[in-house]
């Protein structure tokens, strides 16, 4: 197979951003956690190796298979050092009797995966440290897309990742899923660093992009192996946050316009839906309402799957969803729940009684937080109380760190003074 020079070197770059994490970690099951930078140097040799190579030779027929061969000699060449041999001499003998397609079958792939799921995740690593080490181990990211991603520096993602590497080693990880009497433990603590991931995509806290799109991919991604793993059959929360994930991200393309600016749902053109991605959503959620098991995952993915097949926002079943998010405050009373279901309380019993429960919860709430101030005048608009929504956007504006939304309330200001002059 051939290819320009810059053909070669952009097919490298995509299988390698395909592949990167599954070398990754199971390279790592013969190194150990502790040595995970040696198999992440291993696998950027690897890149550097195929994008000289390609270039001058053109692309090879299979090029899954030669990222996996390279990578499997440069493991075996590394381990067979004078430094190295005797401490790995098991290893060593396992790698060079196995054949790569052995090495990098599917189910050993999606097995070390996981391992390396719950080994970032470990309770003695911080939050922000787990999110880092998962983008950089199971998603291929690169330090400056990490910080691009969360607008932090590359010394700052540097540092969370030494710490966590560190944690692994200090606290002797090992790369096996945690027996039956932690695993539920510690399900609770992946899902809740794969949900943050996903938020952060899904309507991101600061920069110039609303949605980031491969946050959000790589935490379905991520997800999938679990709910696909034997191991995890009888737990239903998986499912749920699948389920959630995937009837949210069925609305990307309706979530921001040609401009790139936020619309809300009742704006939202709902042919613009993906069908597709809301009909995988309802099949999980067959899923866990067999298991009859209530949970935060499960009572969002409900409220997700009210608004995904409401044919009009009207005609969603707001005091259903109602119903759910007084559910849902047994799990999380976090402002943003406490904002949406202020939402739904507007729809069922009118935008007064909701403005009357928000403003008994603002001394809860941190003033910096935007979108109380927002949801707030969005209430106000509709009680004609233009005044009162002025005052709560222009908050809002002193807060809001996402450049699209500025603009989206400069406009919403604007339209308010426009109707107090009418």
């Amino acid at each position: 197979m051939t290819g320009t020079p810059q053909e070669s070197k952009a097919l490298a770059e995509h299988f390698f951003r395909q592949e990167y994490a599954k070398m990754v970690s199971v390279i790592t099951r013969y190194f150990g956690l502790d040595k995970v930078n040696m198999a992440e140097d291993i696998v950027q040799d690897t890149l550097a190796e195929a994008i000289s190579h390609w270039e001058f030779n053109g692309i090879p027929q299979n090029p899954e298979a030669w990222l996996y061969t390279v990578a499997k000699n440069k493991a075996l060449n590394l381990l067979k050092r004078d430094q190295y041999l005797l401490q790995y001499k098991n290893q060593v003998e396992t790698m060079d009797q196995s054949s790569v397609d052995t090495i990098f079958s599917d189910e050993r792939i999606a097995d070390d995966q996981l391992r390396m799921m719950f080994a970032c995740c470990h309770p003695a690593i911080s939050q922000e440290s787990q999110v880092s080490l998962m983008l950089k181990t199971l998603c291929g990211l690169g330090i400056g897309e990490i910080a691009s991603a969360f607008l932090t520096s590359n010394e700052t993602i540097n540092k969370r990742l030494v710490r966590a590497r560190k944690t692994l080693k200090s606290e002797e990880v090992s790369f096996e899923l945690p027996d039956s009497t932690r695993l539920e433990e510690r399900l609770d603590t992946v899902l809740k660093t794969i949900f943050l991931l996903f938020n952060e995509g899904y309507s991101a806290s600061k920069g110039d992009r609303l949605i980031k799109y491969e946050l959000c991919l790589e935490a379905i991604r991520l997800t999938e192996l679990i709910v696909n793993h034997r191991d995890f059959a009888e737990f239903s929360a998986p499912s749920a946050l699948l389920s959630l994930m995937l009837l949210n991200a069925s609305r990307f393309e309706a979530r921001v316009d040609q401009e790139g600016n936020f619309v809300r749902m009742v704006h939202q053109d709902r042919s613009l839906w993906n069908q597709a991605l809301i009909s995988r959503g309802l099949r999980h959620m067959q899923k866990i309402n067999a298991a009859q098991e209530i949970g935060l995952y499960h009572i969002l993915a409900t409220i997700s799957a009210y608004h995904s097949t409401a044919k009009t926002y009207a005609s969603t079943d707001w005091p259903a969803i109602l119903n759910m998010y007084d559910a849902l405050a047994s799990f999380d009373k976090s402002p943003l729940v406490q904002l949406n279901r202020a939402i739904a309380l507007a729809r069922v019993r009118g935008p007064e009684e909701a403005i009357g429960t928000l403003l008994d919860l603002e001394k809860e709430i941190p003033a910096s937080y935007h979108l109380f101030h927002s949801t707030l005048a969005d209430l106000y608009v509709e009680t004609g109380e233009f005044s009162e929504a002025i005052i709560r956007l222009e908050k809002a504006l002193q807060y809001v760190k996402v450049d699209s939304e500025v603009e989206i309330i400069r406009k919403r200001i604007a339209a308010c003074e426009e109707q107090l002059k009418s």
